[in-house]
């Protein structure tokens, strides 16, 4: 039922978006193409014959993504409308993309518009859509009566760009400037992020908004039954018009106050500034320096007696100087090394390093026997860390190569590149040999 109502409703809406541009062109090709998406939600619409495809197919993959976080079924009511049209002299101050909420009989049409040029901008877009989405889910329960205005909600700034940067996957520029925030003192107060309107103005403000945005989104993601507590905020919202009197009813469990609120922030923010992903070294570079350790190199030095003659000596052998007095220096100088890696190396490795680090120890006491033992068990837990790490690597490669995941921002640019590309050959495919043989093949 959901479909005929939707297939109905894309019919109207296709034939009044392309009736007034094709009744006030001359030539058929400025008159709009339009594309329905797989789900019947998006309907495209473009001067171009191939770009309502590629947003159709880039609003279905932010959808997707939307609907994982939210852990919900695709149940969509009403439909979304994404027209590109050519910016006019009188549009030279208008946005780029923006958003109006359209009522008609027996839905809501959330219609995105793209004004060309410039070319449509993802990181306008898919703001956009996001707001779309949210719009369309806290007003899907509430009813619209023909001739009565209804009364669309605001979808708080916080949450707009928090999924958006979350669906975008820009994870390591996002921890950094909150990394940066934090460290220097000037943390943002969740009652700010909660009574944003507007995106703040500065390249540098807007970006720690968005970080503490995809934070503050995140982590009420991350409580317990995160995803249906966010659809009830909505829901709430559209219901309520008002997101902190619908916030504050939907999370009052989790923050019975302000107060703990804002301790709940606090410890959110730090937890997540303090991640270094791009600071842990991979699986290789931590194999290649641990390997670089335990091999020691030895050469004739004057004043340190018992010193052999330049030569490589293996972690394993090092027993056979024990009680001369060049080794005790020696020794630690390799467990400071060790201990350094571990500050950065991969996490399969962390068990590995520090049964070396407590070998190198039995051996700087003088316990050859216990120095054995202990080697004999970090030689096994680095056999089964480089198993488990190669083994994850094809794992990996393998899931890459049937699966071939990207990130929705380089998804976006491929669509068009692509289209271009099938653009391209069509142009070049005419020329006088093939429109003679064409004649045939008709």
């Amino acid at each position: 039922m959901n479909a005929l109502r939707s297939g109905t409703w894309l019919a109207a809406a296709i034939a009044a978006l392309t009736q007034p541009v094709t009744a006030a062109v001359s030539t058929p090709t400025n008159a709009l193409v339009s594309t329905v998406s797989a789900s019947h939600q998006f309907v495209a619409c473009a001067s171009d014959r191939l770009l309502p495809s590629a947003l159709c197919a880039y609003a279905e993959r932010v959808k997707r993504e939307w609907l994982r976080r939210m852990d919900v079924a695709d149940n969509w009511r009403d439909p979304v409308v994404l027209l590109v049209q050519n910016r006019q002299p009188g549009q030279s101050d208008a946005p780029p993309v923006s958003m109006a909420v359209l009522q008609t009989d027996e839905h809501l049409e959330y219609r995105i518009r793209c004004l060309v040029p410039p070319p449509i901008d993802r990181e306008e877009l898919l703001p956009t859509m996001v707001d779309a989405l949210c719009s369309e889910w806290a007003s899907r329960e509430q009813a619209t009566v023909p001739g009565k205005p209804y009364i669309v909600p605001d979808i708080p700034l916080w949450l707009v760009e928090g999924l958006a940067a979350s669906i975008a996957g820009r994870y390591e520029p996002l921890l950094s400037v909150s990394k940066r925030s934090v460290t220097g003192g000037s943390s943002q107060q969740a009652r700010d992020l909660l009574e944003a309107k507007t995106l703040p103005a500065g390249s540098a403000d807007g970006q720690l908004f968005q970080a503490n945005a995809w934070i503050f989104t995140e982590g009420l993601l991350g409580l317990h039954n995160g995803s249906r507590k966010m659809r009830s905020f909505l829901s709430e919202l559209g219901a309520q018009k008002v997101a902190s009197n619908a916030f504050w009813k939907v999370y009052h469990g989790d923050f019975p106050n302000t107060t703990a609120l804002e301790k709940w922030w606090s410890l959110e923010l730090v937890g997540r500034a303090a991640m270094s992903v791009a600071q842990n070294l991979s699986v290789e570079e931590t194999e290649r320096d641990l390997d670089a350790i335990l091999v020691t190199r030895l050469g004739p030095t004057n004043g340190r007696r018992g010193m052999p003659g330049e030569t490589d000596v293996a972690i394993a052998d090092l027993w056979r100087y024990a009680g001369v007095p060049w080794l005790r220096d020696l020794l630690k100088l390799k467990i400071d090394r060790i201990g350094a890696l571990r500050g950065v190396a991969h996490p399969l490795y962390l068990a590995v390093l520090d049964e070396y680090m407590e070998a190198l120890a039995w051996l700087q006491r003088g316990s050859v026997t216990r120095f054995h033992r202990a080697l004999s068990r970090a030689q096994a837990a680095q056999a089964v860390a480089d198993k488990r790490s190669h083994g994850i690597t094809a794992y990996l490669d393998q899931a890459e190569r049937i699966y071939a995941p990207e990130p929705i921002s380089n998804a976006f640019r491929g669509y068009f590149q692509t289209f271009d590309q099938l653009e391209k050959l069509e142009r070049e495919r005419h020329s006088s040999i093939s429109d003679y043989l064409d004649k045939f093949d008709h």
